[in-house]
């Protein structure tokens, strides 16, 4: 039986594990999604930092936000071994022609849904009034699972890195 990895709550870690986020450019199909999960969930059950164990775990939100967790408490990771998880993303470049690093873009909540914007898009919505400075967006910087939890992976438009480079020109 494969257990979902689609939601915060199924990362079975402390809320003080440290969280990497990624990003894909678009939405994964639901077969990229299952091999990206298959792969992923051997990686991260054999994954080590100088020969030892890692206690980690992972989950993919909405198709196209990767979460990766590693409880530092029992073993910290290296930086060899965080490449390994940098190296894996950018494999599924060649297989699935899917990128997690680019950086410039924002994954904005509408509803049940998540749109990918760059900033242009941004400031495009935000100039059109369909965008607005709450709107809730995905925080790609959070860097412990607890927070993740806590904020319940949203923080305002208004609040995230983005924000001084854009003109808000409508309230909210």
């Amino acid at each position: 039986m494969t257990v979902e990895r689609n939601t915060l709550e199924s990362l079975a870690l402390p809320d003080s594990s440290r969280v990497w986020l990624f990003g894909a450019h678009r939405i994964l199909t639901a077969d990229e999604a299952s091999s990206i999960c298959q792969e992923l969930s051997g990686f991260v059950s054999g994954w080590q930092a100088h020969g030892k164990d890692l206690t980690a775990d992972f989950c993919l939100l909405s198709r196209c936000v990767l979460v990766v967790a590693v409880d530092e408490s029992k073993e910290a990771p290296s930086g060899c071994s965080i490449d390994k998880v940098f190296h894996l993303l950018q494999s599924q470049k060649e297989k699935f022609d899917l990128d997690f690093f680019q950086r410039t873009l924002l994954w904005i909540l509408k509803g049940d849904d998540i749109c990918i914007l760059d900033k242009a898009e941004i400031q495009a919505g935000l100039d059109c009034g369909e965008i607005v400075g709450n709107t809730p967006t995905i925080n790609m910087l959070a860097s412990n699972l607890g927070d993740l939890k806590k904020s319940g992976l949203a923080l305002p438009l208004a609040n995230s890195w983005i924000a001084p480079k854009l003109k808000f020109t409508h309230e909210g």
